[in-house]
């Protein structure tokens, strides 16, 4: 298992665009990010950061069962989110959760905390490539 800074090297995404600043859980089916915004962030921008912190999911079983490497890049394919309470801080957690796949299509479930307060909730659904398949 890397060390968790070093989990940023995955995310595709750099400033001003790459969201997470620091890994502070990565697990089979939890992770959990800090995020830092460079203004009060849209709920586009916390989807985006949703959609980043579940790249340090490491689902395993089920990246293995699907013939998907661990590293595998994805595709965006759907997102869906709500404000619960509105923020014009500039620095949460997140928080992403594995719901299911089917294959190698998989679907994250994501929270945004302003300390212990929920602020936005969301799922993401993605399309990650197969070994020996692009995108």
């Amino acid at each position: 298992m890397p060390d968790l800074n070093e989990l940023l090297t995955y995310l595709p995404q750099k400033d001003p665009v790459g969201f997470v600043k620091s890994v502070l859980v990565s697990e089979e089916h939890l992770s959990r990010a800090t995020v830092t915004f460079e203004s009060a962030p849209t709920l586009s921008m916390l989807s985006e950061a949703g959609a980043q912190t579940s790249i340090f999911l490491r689902l395993t079983e089920e990246k293995k069962a699907a013939n998907v490497p661990p590293r595998a890049m994805g595709m965006l394919v759907s997102v869906k989110s709500k404000w619960l309470q509105k923020s014009e801080k500039r620095s949460f957690e997140v928080e992403s959760r594995y719901i299911s796949n089917l294959d190698s299509f998989f679907i994250v479930s994501f929270s945004v905390f302003d300390g212990e307060t929920v602020v936005a909730e969301g799922q993401v659904a993605a399309v990650l490539e197969q070994n020996g398949e692009s995108l």
